[in-house]
């Protein structure tokens, strides 16, 4: 089973930070930035491994809401089997966000309006209520259930 982390980087004024898959022979599309979980490695220390890995030394808030989508089973046709959990973060200081992230190629901040485009190439259910939820405050701290 492959377990994969997805880091929700929201600005200051409720952007979300994403940034161009570039795949080799494929047209970029824009995604969270993800990574795999090591062996042994728990979901929490590999997404602040991938958040550094984006924004370097930049100072950030870690939400207390993870959102959890779980393996299916049976695996769907085309899919392999995986596990995936996205952890929410807040750039700490106010003021525009950076034109790039660090670490990474091309950066975008998306509003709420394109949140529900980014589950569907994730394959992530939900994920634009989790984020809208962390922002409005009506979703409890703790894990939450992404999908079927």
């Amino acid at each position: 089973m492959r377990r994969v982390v997805f880091v929700a980087l929201l600005s200051s004024d409720g952007r979300l930070a994403l940034v161009a898959d570039d795949l080799p022979g494929t047209v970029p599309r824009w995604v969270l930035p993800s990574g795999s979980v090591r062996a042994a490695e728990p979901y929490r220390e590999a997404a602040v491994r991938v958040l550094r890995d984006a924004v370097g030394a930049m100072p950030v808030h870690g939400g207390a809401v993870e959102g959890c989508r779980w393996a299916q089973v049976p695996v769907p046709i085309g899919r392999s089997r995986r596990e995936a959990h996205v952890f929410v973060f807040r750039l700490a200081e106010a003021g525009a966000p950076p034109e790039h992230l660090s670490r990474s190629g091309a950066t975008r901040w998306t509003g709420p309006e394109q949140w529900q485009e980014l589950c569907t190439r994730c394959d992530l259910p939900d994920v634009d209520v989790l984020l809208t939820g962390y922002l409005e405050g009506w979703i409890p701290d703790g894990r939450i259930t992404l999908g079927p």
